[in-house]
């Protein structure tokens, strides 16, 4: 079962300005990561249960600078928490893409390619005693 939105990403072309916006909107300083296996650098705000993570590419290989390059800015990937993703994924029949680590270890799987629905839905595993 699906428990809230756990993180939403955004894709940006420069990462500085984009937390410049969001510290002012959302009054609170970002974690900020770069992954280089990932090719990209990311800013994760908190909002109640959820996070706002911005991703920048730190080149033009990968899927994040597809993304960019193809599509500009913006939404580029919702995240259900679940408790289990074995078991969600076996209650709503959906079709996946192999469980990985997220950011932080958190395990995640794709459920729907980008092309769908123009983001890419995912779920993301999270313990019970632990919002996000």
């Amino acid at each position: 079962m699906l428990t809230h939105i756990h993180h939403i990403n955004f894709v940006v072309a420069d990462l500085n300005a984009s937390i410049f916006y969001f510290k002012k909107l959302l009054g609170q300083q970002p974690i900020v990561e770069t992954l280089p296996e990932r090719n990209v650098k990311t800013a994760r705000f908190e909002i109640g249960q959820s996070l706002l993570v911005l991703v920048q590419p730190i080149t033009d290989e990968g899927v994040v600078a597809d993304i960019l390059a193809d599509k500009g800015e913006g939404i580029f990937l919702i995240s259900f928490a679940t408790h289990s993703i074995d078991k969600t994924l076996q209650e709503l029949e959906l079709s996946y893409n192999e469980k990985r680590k997220g950011i932080d270890g958190w395990p995640i799987c794709d459920i729907s390619p980008f092309e769908q629905f123009g983001v890419v839905l995912q779920l993301t595993e999270t313990p019970k005693f632990n919002s996000i």
